[in-house]
């Protein structure tokens, strides 16, 4: 299960999704707070629909982590194939934030994509 990946690779793939990637004028529109918090998010989402996942890494009564800002360069946990699913909920649910360049249809499917992709449903 050992990955390259990193949450900071989760971030920068989110931020290319979210159009998120040009942070000089003045900065990006979602901070990298706001981004683990949806990441957070997701994992307990996980969790609930797929304690499976969570066995070999973190166990069922375990409380899972919190990360925050510092943790940008700790490893991807999880196995690689559920990467994109966390990413797909991370862009879902923080294009639901109500800004300009929110799109509510694209955030519903992505976030409907997380929750299809981790219950092996396919379309």
């Amino acid at each position: 299960m050992a990955s390259n990946r990193t949450l900071g690779d989760l971030l920068s793939a989110a931020r290319t999704l979210l159009n998120d990637t040009d942070n000089t004028n003045p900065a990006y529109r979602y901070s990298n707070a706001q981004l683990l918090e949806a990441l957070n998010d997701a994992f307990l989402e996980a969790r609930a629909k797929r304690p499976d996942l969570f066995l070999g890494t973190f166990g069922l009564r375990a409380t899972l982590p919190f990360y925050d800002t510092n943790d940008l360069d700790e490893p991807w946990p999880l196995p690689d194939t559920v990467f994109p699913t966390f990413l797909n909920y991370v862009v879902g649910r923080t294009s639901l934030r109500d800004d300009t360049y929110a799109n509510d249809s694209r955030a519903v499917v992505m976030m409907n994509r997380f929750v299809n992709q981790l219950l092996g449903v396919t379309a």
